[in-house]
C-alpha cells in the first residue's frame, strides 16, 4: 500500500512538471541502453538525443530492488520518444517503455541480488545513469568509506559477537538523519538503527540478536525524500555473529 501511494505521488509530481514545461521544449529520444558491471554496482545507462534532461522530470516509482529484483524510473517530458532496444547483460534485463509523454526505464534482475537503486543525469552527451547496488558483502574494490560529495564517511567501527559500534562524519543530509545497517551474508537486514549527526559528526552503538558466524556488511545509508532512491551510502565488509 505504501509503495502504491508513493508511486501515485511521484506520478502526480511528474505530471505537474510536464504541464509546467513549455510546449516548444526540444524533443528527447532515448536511443540506446548500455549495461556495465562495477565492483559495487551494475550500471544501466540510457542515452538520449535531441533535448535536455532535468531532475524534476525524473522519479523512481519502484526504488527497492531487493524483494523482487525489479526497479522503475519514470520520466515525463513533452514529446519524448524511445527507439532504444532492450538489453540483457551482467544479470539484468533493461528496457524503456513509452506511454504518451512518459518513458519508464524498467530493470529486472534476480531477487535479492541488489539492495539499492540510485540515478543521476549526466550531460554532453545526455544520459540517465541508473546504478543497482549489490546486496552481498562488498569485496575490497566495492567498499566505500566516503560517500558522494562526502555526504557520509565511516571513520571507525568495531563489530563483536554481540554489538556494533561505528562513527564518522555527515554533510548536508536531510535533517542530518540516516540509517546504520548490519546486513547478513545473503544481503538481508539483520539489525538497523536510525542515527542523527550532530555538528557534522555521528556515532552509534547497538546490540544485535544472535547469528551464526558469517561475513556481512556494515553500512550507513540515506534515501531521497522525493522518491526513496539511494541518496548516500558507505559500506564495508565485516565479520559478525558466532
Amino acid at each position: 500500500m505504501l509503495a502504491r501511494m508513493r508511486s501515485a505521488v511521484v506520478v502526480a509530481v511528474l505530471v505537474a512538471a510536464l504541464l509546467a514545461s513549455p510546449a516548444s521544449a526540444a524533443p528527447l529520444t532515448a536511443t540506446q541502453i548500455r549495461v556495465g558491471d562495477h565492483p559495487a554496482f551494475v550500471r544501466v545507462v540510457v542515452e538520449f538525443t535531441g533535448g535536455t534532461l532535468t531532475s524534476s522530470e525524473l522519479a523512481a516509482t519502484d526504488p527497492d530492488p531487493f524483494p523482487d529484483g525489479f526497479v522503475r524510473v519514470a520520466m515525463i517530458h513533452a514529446g519524448v520518444k524511445s527507439s532504444a532496444a532492450p538489453v540483457r547483460a551482467h544479470g539484468v534485463f533493461a528496457r524503456v517503455g513509452q506511454a504518451g509523454s512518459r518513458l519508464t526505464v524498467r530493470v529486472t534482475a534476480r531477487d535479492r541480488r541488489f539492495k539499492y537503486l540510485s540515478y543521476v543525469i549526466q550531460h554532453a552527451p545526455e544520459r540517465l545513469v541508473v546504478d543497482l547496488y549489490k546486496s552481498r558483502p562488498p569485496k575490497d574494490a566495492a567498499q566505500i568509506t566516503t560517500g558522494r560529495r562526502s555526504c557520509l564517511s565511516l571513520s571507525s567501527h568495531k563489530v563483536t559477537r554481540k554489538r556494533v559500534k561505528a562513527a564518522g562524519s555527515e554533510r548536508n543530509l536531510f535533517e542530518d538523519m540516516f540509517v546504520v545497517r548490519l546486513r547478513r551474508h545473503g544481503g538481508g537486514i539483520h539489525r538497523q538503527k536510525t542515527v542523527t549527526a550532530v555538528d557534522g559528526r555521528w556515532s552509534t552503538s547497538f546490540a544485535y540478536r544472535h547469528a551464526r558466524r558469517q561475513t556481512g556488511t556494515l553500512e550507513a545509508v540515506e534515501f531521497s525524500a522525493k522518491d526513496g532512491a539511494l541518496d548516500c551510502l558507505v559500506q564495508i565488509r565485516v565479520r559478525f555473529g558466532g
